[in-house]
């Protein structure tokens, strides 16, 4: 089952868009990890330098204005099966499964007109998981990024 979850918007400056964000529209935030902020209702603001050195490793994309600035983005917990229906569909990737520095495994890939799609595991998915392996809820806030009252609230 795929779930659309938000627009990420890539930003130059965090703390300026999550204000004009918060500002102009009074959009509550649901999640704000320094250089990522998701608000309720659907919009995430991702630091532009950190957002691209992940999407295009090694490449002088911060400069090159065709990269795309934002993604859809959902999530499945059956990533591995979802993997299987693009490659057989032969849906132009950005990237296999990868495990990012949060321990999410993602796909990124292009729809028809080059917009950047990318889906990911639920984070209560990844926390479950490291869960089950028996970490305590302290080491996975630490190996996934996120507050240690989430952790433990998914463990529950």
């Amino acid at each position: 089952m795929i779930r659309y979850q938000s627009v990420v918007l890539l930003c130059s400056d965090i703390a300026i868009s999550k204000q004009f964000y918060q500002d102009l529209f009074q959009l509550e935030i649901e999640l704000d990890i320094g250089g990522l902020v998701t608000f309720v209702g659907g919009i995430s603001l991702w630091e532009k330098k950190d957002a691209l050195y992940l999407l295009y490793p090694g490449s002088d994309t911060i400069t090159n204005p065709e990269k795309p600035a934002q993604e859809l983005y959902f999530e499945t917990d059956e990533i591995v099966e979802f993997s299987t229906i693009l490659q057989e569909r032969k849906v132009p990737l950005l990237h296999q499964i990868q495990v990012t520095p949060w321990n999410q495994r993602t796909i990124r890939f292009f729809d028809p007109d080059g917009n950047l799609i990318e889906v990911g595991e639920s984070m209560e998915h990844v926390v479950k998981n490291l869960g089950k392996e028996g970490l305590p809820p302290e080491k996975i806030a630490e190996k996934t990024w996120m507050p240690l009252e989430y952790i433990k609230m998914i463990l529950q």
